[in-house]
């Protein structure tokens, strides 16, 4: 344990909590309600400042965030200064100062933290070392992508394109979970597989801050409100399988912040004032910042919610359209380069497509009783999911939140049943891809799962009055209750193995303690090269762990991220020339021209490859015999080439096959 394990977590969870709760507090929102939902305002300042870095050059650096806030936080109190309907302006911008908190804000408060430790520790053991890299396909974009940021403090969206594509006139990757983590990075000093690892760290911190939130303003009985965020530690669908699968960053730190979106809905339309309103704004901005499929996740949870809202309150249909309306015309200014590179890139959600692999009855029972992709089902949170779904004529204060996370089930059964083009095209905004839907499903079976328990505690609370009568006369049912509450879960956690800790850190544990695609021999040539190193870029097969250079040592590699073969026809054409052609570098006019336009000077070949079927990349196949390269650095499974260009062309190497002899003609 270093000084790093508990610094970065931290500093994580500071720079996300603090700039929204200053926001939530300016606009007059109680401070149980603005801790619950400053994350999601925080994700919102980032994607606003995303959206400004697009047509204004500034540098994205932690000061700038904190100017970001304060300006926002200005826009916050201009709004309730020119609403206050003939109010002095000291009642107009009135914060409500925090009260001494009570026995019961303080057992909300550990029932969070609780969770998210046991989180964190579940996620640190499986890590290893903090400083561990997830060795699976989408960590090495997200490493690229902040540490560019970090280094450039180029927040637009669109400067992305240089992590791999650098030739594409109109790129777009949601960078707001990137950006956040370049300004930990900046604080802290610490690396970017540190950071990365530490942003997930606070996930279930998060999303079970989220939850207790909105389940106390749903009034919830005070043992599920408290012990929902310690149960949802438990469960493998969120937030672990998401976070070693993929991982799925960006989309994990969506779901988590999904529970104190509709809280922050919620009261914009109970209080239908501007504050609020341009808060919602800021909170829908932050989904969208975050990833499309976290923004349509949200809006499940956001239908049925207003359907019920509406049922139970039609009068409040038009006052809670001008909110909507004017929130999400809010929203979309604030996040415009995400809502336009999102339709702009529809299309790719196309190309992966995950077949089917189970039959409805298998998928509901999998995910019923918790058991999706596991070696057994997790049978004692299971059993409480069933004894919430028998008592849930008593859990009315959450019907319309579990009508929703029905919706992600029945996605999640399609999606694994199902290969038919209709569940293609619903479930496409996922990526047709189960284990999301999981995720979000999580969201829901946690609060029930404790309803089930509560109940259960109450069941039996009043089975023992009942037998033993006057006997315990100076008992108060509730408080026998709450007592078999916290024995029930402490049994639980006993049961559970610590709510299946040795389960969720080995899965955690099977893509980040492991070295297939980068190893230590493979560090050490990186950080070898970084202090030989002359500039310029790097050539290399970003499918051996290469991609990493930048994360690791801020080198820039021709390819940030990993290149799908299949997917190289559509990328631009000096790319596929490179990629297909670069051992011609000896003969080819083409290929020597892009050396020196794209001043490429070092050639890094990695060993082990991110997918076991895969090769190294056609053009650089037999570059050793090439006399424009010269062997500079060897680590066991790693080369390291400088390329100095012959004066004139010469005779190629035996792998090259010149671009005009592609059998489709493709000459670069």
């Amino acid at each position: 344990m270093t000084l790093h394990d508990v610094l970065v977590p931290v500093v994580s969870a500071l720079v996300l909590v603090v700039p929204g709760l200053l926001l939530a507090l300016l606009a007059g929102l109680r401070p149980g309600t603005s801790v619950a939902v400053a994350p999601v305002l925080t994700y919102g300042v980032v994607t606003l400042s995303a959206t400004a870095a697009t047509y204004v050059s500034f540098p994205w650096e932690p000061w700038t965030l904190a100017v970001a806030t304060l300006t926002v936080a200005a826009v916050v109190v201009g709004l309730r200064l020119l609403t206050g309907r003939g109010l002095p302006w000291q009642r107009r911008l009135t914060v409500e100062r925090p009260a001494r908190p009570s026995w019961r804000d303080l057992t909300v408060a550990g029932g969070v933290l609780a969770g998210g430790l046991l989180s964190a520790l579940v996620l640190r053991d499986g890590f290893g070392r903090l400083d561990t890299p997830n060795q699976d396909w989408d960590y090495v974009f997200h490493a690229s992508a902040t540490r560019l940021i970090a280094d450039s403090g180029d927040l637009a969206p669109s400067a992305l394109g240089l992590v791999n594509d650098w030739e594409t006139a109109n790129y777009y990757y949601p960078n707001t979970f990137h950006g956040m983590a370049a300004v930990v990075r900046d604080l802290t000093g610490g690396t970017v597989f540190e950071v990365l690892n530490g942003q997930a760290m606070i996930m279930c911190l998060v999303a079970g801050l989220g939850l207790a939130g909105l389940l106390h303003r749903l009034r919830a009985p005070l043992a599920v409100t408290a012990g929902t965020p310690v149960l949802l530690a438990g469960f493998a669908s969120f937030p672990y399988d998401v976070l070693w699968r993929g991982p799925l960053l960006p989309f994990a730190a969506g779901v988590a912040v999904v529970p104190a979106f509709v809280l922050l809905l919620d009261v914009a339309l109970d209080r239908r004032r501007p504050a609020p309103t341009l808060l919602f704004a800021l909170g829908a901005a932050g989904l969208l910042g975050l990833h499309p499929s976290t923004a349509l996740s949200a809006a499940l949870f956001v239908l049925v919610w207003l359907a019920v809202r509406w049922w139970r309150a039609p009068s409040s249909v038009p006052r809670d359209l001008v909110v909507l309306v004017v929130g999400g015309i809010a929203a979309l200014l604030c996040a415009a380069p995400a809502v336009l590179g999102a339709i702009s890139t529809s299309s790719e959600g196309a190309d992966v497509d995950w077949p089917a692999i189970e039959s409805p009855g298998q998928a509901v029972g999998d995910m019923l009783f918790l058991n999706h992709e596991l070696p057994a089902p997790q049978y004692w949170l299971a059993a409480l999911v069933v004894a919430g779904l028998l008592t849930l004529h008593r859990a009315r204060y959450m019907w319309a939140w579990l009508a929703a996370t029905a919706t992600a089930f029945v996605l999640f059964v399609m999606a694994a049943s199902s290969d038919s083009q209709l569940v293609a095209d619903l479930t496409r905004p996922w990526w047709n891809d189960r284990w999301r839907f999981a995720a979000v499903v999580a969201l829901g079976l946690a609060p029930l799962a404790m309803h089930g328990l509560w109940t259960t505690a109450r069941t039996l609370a009043l089975a023992v009055r009942r037998r033993l009568g006057g006997r315990v006369a100076r008992l108060r049912g509730p408080a026998l209750a709450r007592g078999l509450v916290v024995a029930g879960l402490l049994a639980l956690l006993v049961l559970s193995d610590a709510l299946y800790a040795p389960l969720n850190s080995s899965r955690v544990a099977l893509n980040y303690q492991r070295d297939d695609m980068l190893d230590g021999n493979e560090i050490d040539a990186m950080e070898w090269l970084a202090e030989n190193s002359t500039g310029g870029t790097v050539m290399n097969d970003s499918n051996d762990g290469s991609a990493y250079l930048s994360a690791v040592t801020g080198l820039r590699p021709l390819f940030g991220h990993v290149v799908e073969p299949r997917l190289v026809p559509k990328m631009g054409p000096t790319q596929q020339l490179l990629i297909e052609h670069f051992n011609c570098l000896d003969s080819d006019p083409e290929v020597r021209e892009a050396i020196e336009d794209l001043d490429i000077r070092y050639v890094f070949l990695g060993n082990g490859f991110i997918r076991e079927w895969f090769t190294r990349l056609p053009g650089l196949r037999g570059i050793d015999a090439s006399p424009s390269l010269r062997l500079v650095h060897r680590e066991p499974g790693v080369r390291v080439f400088e390329v100095d260009l012959t004066d004139t062309p010469t005779q190629p190497v035996a792998a090259c096959v010149p671009p005009s002899a592609d059998t489709d003609g493709q000459t670069g």
